[in-house]
């Protein structure tokens, strides 16, 4: 089973409003995972490891457009687009192979 890239929306300040008229923003009041919350009467991202991979819907309840996701796609998909960043790598401490786009010959369990 492959590891899914990160995901949260993206919100652009210069367009969001906090939904003026209304006693919240849409997008807050709308999500079920708490992944806003609201900063100055605007619609920030306080909880971006609860957004549900592949889940755009809050997308379309923004009246503004100030919502934007990035491109779905898994790790796979990202090093064959991406291949001359990532690098195949045999780490030095215990052996596995990773793929990494950083200057290290240690994976990610090693490195904690």
């Amino acid at each position: 089973m492959e590891r899914q890239a990160v995901w949260y929306p993206t919100i652009f300040p210069d367009k969001c409003d906090g939904c003026a008229g209304f006693d919240a923003p849409k997008c807050v009041e709308f999500c079920p995972h708490e992944v806003f919350g609201i900063l100055s009467g605007k619609a920030i991202i306080i909880n971006p490891q609860n957004c549900v991979y592949g889940c755009i819907a809050c997308e379309h309840v923004c009246p503004r457009k100030a919502i934007a996701f990035p491109q779905r796609m898994t790790i796979r998909q990202r090093a064959q687009r991406d291949k001359g960043l990532l690098r195949k790598v045999k780490c030095r401490n215990c052996g596995k192979i990773f793929w990494t786009n950083e200057d290290t010959d240690l994976c990610f369990d090693c490195r904690k």
